[in-house]
């Protein structure tokens, strides 16, 4: 039988107190032996050589006759290849004396030969010291620690060779700065706590299976009584709720509340309670609802019939404008630059623009839409008047030239097809097309709807607004009949699109224009419990209101999960916590999430190795809204809701201390329903409250 490196090893370097755990001693001596290896390597300087490990192999198989033995030599030979292979495709990576692995396990094969293999950030392979550290990310033993507990039998197929055995042991350990502070068996959880050792039985996601809001559970409001009052909703809404569903059928309704308020089902049950109150007039066709994401769109699509209202228009703002572009104007571009300046962007969505169109259309009276839009934005002098009249100080000379520059640029190419460069391609800027249709309706008049009648919607309803400017919303108001219902639901704390110039919601009312408005915030929190909705609030710092959201449920706290250093580790607690899960609750519905997309893609292959059940990736806004586990980006889940929330990677670098990761992160925080996790392998982001349970 090979040695191994456990705590009854011959190797083992030192003795341990006897109080303490069985899997903190035997973890103890582990790390004591892979850093006294870890010192006489470096001090030799050279990495293994496997061509020599294979030499002497081969020797040894010449000369062995008995066929068990010569089978045992064969499959060590091939496990020297591939690690000979890794260490080619990764020569620049060492062990980490300081951390150099996060995972054991302990190995035993069909014939009864145990092993130890280590699992860690590079590979180490010293036959001498019986030491092996695999690399999480390649090495093909390593999806053993992914998909195995302790106790269960393997199965494994290296270059056409099963190998079966069981696992004896598997633990996960933190090791910071040369010493081990955690020792995760599967069962406890160790933590060392100046000096001494304590356990704690280990975290479980659990309680909400089921419980969040989803289409199916709304089946029961499709019977609407003949009285045109709505008992089913009211049952399920609170009174000031009630009131604004059934607010009169004019003027505008700006809804304002936090995450899980119910703004979007309070104007969803508006747009049925109209229908319903006065059908000839608010018929589907005649609805717009007008949302952020192709996702929050196919949800409603999905919540409206079982409200009794079919045939409603539901779109995003992007395919919308889009398509209204395109059906005006279609010899322009239809490719969206993603170089535009930011400054740019800022000022094409700046409420200056609401009266800097109106001067151009007079100034340049006779011209088509077209040839004011280019004029207008191509003229420097008139450019420098029409700011310093609409909004002196909101933009420095520097930035008005540097404007003026892209938008003279981008027209030679789109017209005088000249560019600075051989790729330069004709294209149009994101917030081109909400300016080329105000501006249609101020020189022309309304939008044209189907057979070139003016569009002219009976209800609209705009959700997650404060994601619009204010060029936006007055384009959009002008495609509504006269005294037709006006429904705006959002929250600033969720803004995601911070150079839209939704300041707050008076400052945006008041460039609308409207009169005789109705700002109805709600105060009453219903999707997340009192602890996520404190953890948000704290999120947003300056930014939040001076209290938190009032809620109606109490529940776990949210929980940081810290793995210094150990990407790997972080990967493997929640591919265990996300197993046992699907386990108990298969109708639990979970989100994953990162900052950026990159991350969303590396923690789905991290995930798929543990072959996790219903594990899918969201990466353009595909939601199944069905039980299991969707890894995504937080961007991707506005408006959305899941019963549990897996936040990775909260650390200083995603979620530095700037306004647009206070909004991204409350936003992630408040998809929850009933748990919310947060784990990271580097420092903490500082947005997250010193005091919060970490494990």
């Amino acid at each position: 039988m090979e040695p191994t490196i456990h705590a009854h090893s011959p190797n083992a370097l030192a003795e341990v107190p006897d109080n303490t755990p069985q899997s903190v001693a035997q973890e103890l001596q582990t790390l004591q032996s892979v850093q006294h290896s870890l010192r006489n390597a470096s001090r030799r300087g050279a990495r293994t050589d496997y061509n020599a490990e294979l030499a002497a192999l081969r020797e040894n198989l010449a000369e062995e006759r008995l066929p068990e033995d010569m089978a045992s030599i064969v499959e060590q030979m091939e496990r020297l290849k591939i690690l000979a292979r890794q260490a080619h495709k990764n020569p620049e990576r060492k062990a980490d004396p300081q951390s150099p692995y996060f995972g054991h396990m302990i190995l035993r094969d069909e014939d009864g030969q145990m092993r130890d293999i280590l699992v860690g950030r590079a590979t180490y392979i010293n036959n001498t010291d019986n030491i092996r550290i695999v690399d999480w990310r390649n090495a093909p033993i390593s999806r053993l620690f992914y998909q195995c507990r302790a106790g269960d039998p393997y199965e494994l197929v290296v270059t056409g060779n099963t190998l079966e055995g069981d696992v004896l042991e598997r633990r996960t350990v933190t090791i910071d700065s040369g010493q081990l502070m955690r020792v995760n068996d599967g069962t406890n959880t160790h933590v060392l706590h100046e000096g001494q050792w304590q356990t704690q039985h280990r975290p479980e996601l659990g309680g909400g299976a089921g419980q969040a809001l989803r289409p199916e559970a709304l089946t029961s409001l499709r019977h609407i009584r003949r009285d045109k009052h709505l008992p089913e909703i009211a049952s399920l809404l609170d009174v000031q709720q009630f009131e604004l569903i059934t607010q009169q059928d004019s003027g505008l309704i700006a809804i304002q509340g936090s995450a899980g308020s119910g703004k979007t089902t309070v104007a969803l049950h508006r747009v049925a309670f109209l229908a319903f109150h006065n059908p000839s007039r608010f018929k589907p066709e005649r609805t717009l609802i007008m949302v952020y994401s192709r996702a929050l769109a196919h949800y409603i699509s999905r919540v409206l019939p079982a409200l009794g209202v079919e045939g409603v228009q539901v779109r995003t703002y992007e395919q919308w404008n889009a398509t209204m572009r395109k059906r005006l104007f279609p010899k322009l571009p239809r490719v969206t630059s993603d170089r535009t300046p930011e400054v740019v962007s800022r000022f094409k969505q700046h409420a200056l623009m609401l009266g800097l169109l109106e001067d151009a259309r007079d100034d340049f009276e006779g011209m088509d839409v077209l040839d004011i839009f280019d004029e207008a934005l191509t003229d420097r002098q008139w450019l420098g008047r029409a700011v310093e009249r609409h909004a002196p100080g909101a933009f420095s000379k520097s930035e008005l030239d540097q404007i003026h520059l892209w938008c003279a640029t981008q027209y030679n190419i789109r017209v005088e097809g000249e560019g600075d460069n051989i790729d330069d391609v004709p294209a149009m800027d994101p917030e081109d097309d909400p300016l080329l249709l105000r501006l249609h309706q101020l020189v022309v008049g309304p939008l044209p709807g189907r057979r070139r009648r003016p569009l002219r919607y009976a209800h609209l309803v705009v959700d997650e607004a404060q994601d619009l400017s204010p060029i936006d919303l007055t384009m959009l108001l002008g495609v509504t009949a006269r005294n037709a219902p006006v429904t705006l639901a959002g929250d600033t704390a969720q803004q995601l699109r911070s150079n839209n110039d939704f300041q707050d919601w008076a400052y945006i009312l008041k460039h609308l224009g409207l009169p005789h408005l109705t700002i109805s915030p709600l105060q009453i929190s219903y999707r997340s419990t009192a602890p996520i909705m404190d953890l948000a609030h704290h999120v947003l710092g300056p930014l939040g209101p001076e209290e938190p959201p009032q809620t109606t449920r109490t529940g776990p706290a949210p929980r940081l999960f810290s793995f210094p250093g150990q990407e790997g580790a972080m990967y493997a607690f929640v591919a265990e916590a996300l197993e046992d899960l699907m386990s108990a609750e298969p109708n639990a519905n979970v989100a994953v999430m990162t900052r950026t997309a990159l991350d969303a893609d590396a923690a789905y292959r991290a995930l798929d190795r543990a072959e996790l059940p219903r594990l899918r990736r969201v990466a353009d806004q595909n939601f199944s809204f069905e039980p299991g586990i969707e890894v995504t980006d937080i961007a991707q889940s506005k408006g959305l809701e899941f019963d549990y929330v897996m936040l990775l990677h909260v650390d200083e670098k995603h979620f530095p201390n700037h306004h647009d990761a206070r909004h991204l992160l409350h936003v992630g925080i408040t998809r929850a329903a009933h748990l919310c996790w947060l784990f990271t392998s580097r420092p903490v982001s500082p947005l997250l409250p010193k005091d919060i349970p970490q494990s």
